[in-house]
């Protein structure tokens, strides 16, 4: 079964500052890098495709992947996902086959393993699979979707300027995957990506030490 995953790089950051936050660098990595690392580490055939700038990707990643910029530009995550959906529906005849991972660009705590485990409950179930939050909100980007209905619900759903995530969801059955909230954070400030800092250094030290013993 296909996998695909979309990571979407497309906004403002109109709340840090504006710069690109995929393109931050996190212990001599930049964000975008991060996610990607995961998805290929979760499936090393994965389709990858950005929804943006691939600024922050290395030149070899930037090779492995699609790149598609929604129009008009800035028009919100829900048409950065509709432009990458046009994009693959008319690259491939198997468009609709298997699973599509919709990842924001600003979640460098993402994991393999979180990834896995949403791949594998959505084909299971045949449902949206992703988990919560640290505030305990669904986080409807870091999702696995079954291509076929994220298609379908996209063709429902019309023009998507400016649309919300969560209204393709609407309405649907979801699967809920247990995920330490940390690991699906994001951020909009300086503040959020100083608690994300701490958790990256919090864990090379414990890997660090993990290795001395």
């Amino acid at each position: 079964m296909s996998i695909r995953a979309i990571i979407l790089s497309g906004g403002r950051s109109n709340r840090f500052g504006g710069v690109h936050k995929p393109a931050v660098e996190l212990g001599g990595t930049t964000v975008i890098s991060r996610i990607f690392g995961a998805v290929r580490t979760a499936d090393p055939d994965a389709e990858v495709w950005v929804a943006g700038p691939c600024d922050g990707l290395t030149a070899r990643e930037q090779e492995s992947v699609h790149s598609v910029v929604e129009e008009p530009a800035f028009a919100g995550p829900l048409a950065g996902i509709a432009a990458v959906c046009a994009a693959f529906r008319d690259a491939s005849s198997a468009a609709s086959a298997g699973v599509t991972l919709v990842l924001a660009g600003d979640m460098p705590l993402i994991t393999a393993d979180h990834l896995g485990d949403l791949i594998e409950a959505c084909q299971r179930t045949g449902t949206p699979a992703t988990g919560t939050d640290d505030r305990g909100k669904t986080q409807f980007l870091c999702a696995a979707w079954p291509t076929e209905l994220l298609l379908s619900r996209l063709d429902d759903f019309g023009d998507p300027t400016n649309g919300a995530v969560k209204w393709l969801f609407s309405g649907l059955e979801l699967s809920l995957v247990d995920v330490e909230p940390g690991v699906v954070a994001d951020f909009d400030t300086a503040e959020d990506l100083d608690r994300i800092h701490t958790r990256i250094d919090e864990a090379a030290s414990t890997d660090e030490a993990a290795s001395t013993q």
